[in-house]
């Protein structure tokens, strides 16, 4: 039975080993792309560290949550041989990733690539390794928080609420499940603003399906690359 009190047996140590160098990760990344889009500012120790405890501490309570709902967000860590996780990041990071960014493109299209659509943060994007960059940054870190954290926490939470329900028989263990994937998918389709809205609640649709199957590794890898992909082919052709 789900607890709001059993975080205390969670092993603390061994998510360590996993908090600690995804939050400087993530720090790191951010500040690379900073630069990139702001190259007139100075790296910042504090905004470095900053950016690094928040980023821990979402890849932390993300990490208690999963405990607490038996889902495991990292494809590694799932038990399985190693050519079988091989394969579903190829297929589920790698395919449909690229999918996505090809569908997206073409969305895109239907305003004509209009100068207001474009936001700020991609207008100096002009090579290669700036989308490159801007690609990785944004999946890592919208990764870890719309779906390692915020998907996850979402099915504690309503699979706590919805306890009496889940007791039955039939379709309600899918309930909280489902109000999940909606409910996570709405919030990352309202950081992409107006024009973004729809494609990126799809996406986000698609990306909670993927972090389900393949793990938090291929959901990464498919929002990389649908970035990659849609960058290249609308603002770098």
């Amino acid at each position: 039975m789900l607890s709001l009190f059993s975080f205390e047996r969670i092993r603390f140590k061994g998510m360590l080993l996993v908090v600690l160098p995804l939050g400087f990760g993530c720090a790191l990344i951010l500040t690379v792309s900073e630069q990139l889009i702001h190259p007139d500012q100075y790296f910042s120790v504090v905004d470095f560290l900053q950016n690094a405890s928040v980023y821990s501490a979402c890849t932390l309570l993300a990490l208690l949550f999963g405990e607490q709902c038996k889902l495991e967000g990292f494809l590694l860590k799932r038990s399985g041989s190693w050519l079988k996780k091989v394969t579903l990041i190829l297929i589920y990071g790698g395919l449909a990733g690229i999918a996505l960014g090809v569908g997206y493109h073409r969305w895109y299209a239907l305003y004509g690539f209009r100068a207001r659509v474009r936001p700020f943060r991609l207008r100096r994007m002009t090579t290669f390794y700036d989308s490159f960059i801007l690609s990785l940054s944004a999946a890592v870190t919208e990764e870890l928080v719309f779906r390692l954290l915020l998907f996850t926490s979402f099915l504690w939470i309503l699979s706590w609420l919805f306890r009496p329900i889940l007791m039955m028989n039939g379709f309600n263990r899918w309930i909280p499940l489902v109000f999940a994937v909606v409910f996570s998918s709405l919030l990352f389709g309202f950081v992409h603003g107006v024009y973004g809205f729809l494609f990126a609640f799809g996406a986000g649709v698609t990306l909670c399906l993927i972090f389900l199957r393949g793990g938090l590794e291929s959901a990464v890898l498919a929002h990389f690359l649908a970035n990659l992909v849609f960058f290249n082919l609308t603002y770098l052709r």
